[in-house]
Formats: C-alpha cells, structure tokens, sequence
C-alpha cells in the first residue's frame, strides 16, 4: 500500500453524461480553495493546469498539492466546517469554460469529481 502525501489530493475527473474526445487545445483546472470567506473570494491553497491532448479520453487522472497556511485562518478548523475548504474544476478552451463542477466538493484524500457541460 503507497503511503499518502501530505498536503495533496488526487482523483479522477469525468464528465455528466458525456464521453468527450478532446481535441488537444483544453486546459483542465483544479483548485483547492479556503472558501470560507463569506462574500469575499475565494482563497486559492493550491492549484494545478494539466493541458489535455488530441483524443484523450475520460477518466482524467489528476494530482494537485496544496498549501494549509495560506489559508486566512487554521486549516484544520477550517475544514472541519462544512464548505471550508473545497475542490474547483473545470475544463476551458481558447479561455471558454466548457465543463464545470455544479456542487461544492470538500477537501479528502481522494477525491473523484464530475463536471457538467456549461451551455
């Protein structure tokens, strides 16, 4: 059994009802947010961009680090709150969103995550 890293998430990405063929000009964006900050933005913890190739298929594998202490007050407080710390995806092309997470997904070791497709 490997033994985890700390500080990072990883899963897979797939989207709702779809099985996309991608055409190589997609960016695929996760984040790890502190998204306790009632009306102000989010806090970015961590973030990775993986660009995606000419026919690659669903599922997407991803591996994001994050940094705790950016976060705008202790971590591990935060995270124990419902919605503290949460997930972002979403797949652009030539900077137009095409798929997107609809619901907030917390923070866990592993974490599979769905897009919709935005129309």
């Amino acid at each position: 059994m490997a033994t985890p890293l700390k500080n990072q998430v990883h899963g897979q990405i797939t989207i709702k009802g779809e099985q996309e063929n991608f055409h190589g000009d997609e960016i695929l964006y996760i984040s790890v947010r502190d998204s306790l900050r009632h009306d102000a933005e989010c806090i970015e913890l961590g973030s990775i961009s993986i660009n995606l190739y000419n026919g690659q298929r669903l599922p997407i594998y991803y591996q994001c680090s994050y940094e705790p202490k950016r976060a705008h007050m202790n971590f591990d407080q935060i995270k124990s709150i419902p919605g503290g710390i949460t997930l972002s995806a979403s797949i652009e092309r030539n900077d137009k969103l095409l798929y997107v997470n609809d619901t907030d997904i917390s923070l866990a070791e592993d974490v599979d995550i769905e897009l919709v497709k935005v129309e």
